[in-house]
């Protein structure tokens, strides 16, 4: 009998044994498939928020730096921060800042100059930086005034006094001119890129054919297939047109609708010293934002039409499932030069800070007997650029 009881308690002994282990067991395998499942659930969602990911930038930017030299010759301590200040609102509250050098900035070592061959201090760089601008285009038909050494210098004085200015058009190497220009934003790899029609009559010397980029279809095509690679969206400057004019030309249109079929969003132009109409250009792939001519900044030419510049702004963003890039808050906001009857002091402003005392004041009012009112700067702005789809005009 003692024999049969512990047999019947080993027995229970063994089912108990047995029943833990098979609880247990079976805890741990519905553990290890809830983990596994929570595990798939949230790639899942990551993968799903990868997919609907959307992220933005702002833009701005600014015409021609056109420094005639009575805008330093005056100056005595190398400090030109003073002239951008007012700008500094709009640059502070944007991404991505353009300026086109319409002129070079090698310093005194190879003589400053006016027109028709241009080169200004080197302490100008400086000061655009301080302002917020971060995005050069050094690529005009000014930028050979000084020759392979004068773009050298301006590019190499950046490079070691403003490394966070990303400069296009001109390089210091072949080398450096077959590496596409990326910027990061929000994760947004922006392409940039910069072109000139000419070099005003200068050749670039055999050797340097890399030096600065000049508007050539085979090489435009080739270029933005290589930046296409590396970035998700691309902005071109790009200088062209007719000084003076304030309507398109055939080339103009021609490669902005170029631009346009290579899946450029957007175009950013210069040259003609006066501001041009601005368009969305319907594509089969894309829409493409062309600033035909966004004018002058600084400069120190004498007609009041020459005064007005343009500021393109908007918000870009960018789908990274979908690779489609849409436009919010698309803007063209005049700018106005402003400098006294002596010549010696300058100012940059935008419509909304302008005043009527600042243009009683203007040279063009008191020397020229020109409108620089505010009412005259509006209505001129907009018989140019009208009212375009998808962009406001600024006009007070």
């Amino acid at each position: 009998m003692k024999k049969v009881l512990i047999g019947i308690l080993s027995i229970l002994l063994i089912a108990c044994i047995g029943l833990d282990g098979y609880l247990i067991y079976t805890h741990l395998e519905k553990e290890e498939k809830t983990v596994v499942k929570e595990k798939k659930e949230k790639k899942e969602e990551t993968a799903k928020a990868e997919q609907d990911r959307i992220e933005s930038f702002n833009f701005m930017g600014v015409g021609d730096n056109l420094l005639h030299d009575v805008i330093f010759a005056y100056d005595e301590d190398g400090n030109y921060d003073d002239i951008y200040d007012p700008i500094k609102e709009y640059t502070e509250k944007s991404d991505l800042n353009y300026i086109n050098y319409e002129t070079i900035c090698a310093g005194q070592e190879l003589e400053y100059s006016g027109y028709p061959v241009f080169n200004g201090p080197v302490e100008f760089n400086d000061s655009i930086t301080h302002a917020g601008f971060n995005w050069l285009s050094l690529c005009s038909n000014h930028t050979f005034d000084r020759g392979v050494q004068g773009v050298l210098a301006n590019l190499n004085y950046i490079k070691e006094h403003d490394p966070q200015l990303t400069v296009t058009g001109s390089y210091t190497s072949k080398e450096e001119s077959e590496i596409p220009t990326v910027v990061e934003i929000n994760g947004i790899r922006v392409g940039l890129a910069s072109y000139t029609y000419g070099l005003n009559g200068f050749e670039l010397p055999e050797g340097y054919e890399w030096l600065i980029n000049l508007i050539d279809e085979d090489k435009i095509r080739s270029d933005m297939e290589k930046l296409k690679e590396v970035s998700d969206i691309q902005i071109v400057s790009m200088h062209w047109g007719v000084e003076y004019e304030t309507v398109p030309d055939e080339q103009q249109q021609y490669y902005a609708k170029l631009l346009n079929e290579l899946g450029v969003e957007v175009i950013i132009g210069g040259h003609p010293h006066v501001v041009q109409p601005v368009e969305i250009i319907h594509g089969q792939n894309q829409d493409t934002l062309c600033y035909y001519s966004i004018g002058n900044f600084l400069s120190s030419q004498d007609h009041n039409e020459n005064m007005v510049g343009g500021m393109p702004s908007f918000r870009l963003s960018y789908n990274f499932r979908t690779k489609e890039t849409s436009f919010s808050d698309v803007k063209f906001t005049p700018t106005i030069t402003w400098y006294d009857a002596n010549y010696q002091n300058y100012k940059v402003y935008t419509i909304e800070q302008w005043t009527d005392d600042l243009a009683a004041s203007h040279y063009c009012t008191v020397m020229a007997g020109e409108d620089m009112t505010k009412q005259w700067i509006a209505d001129y702005f907009t018989s140019i650029v009208g009212n375009p789809e998808g962009v406001e005009i600024i006009t007070e």
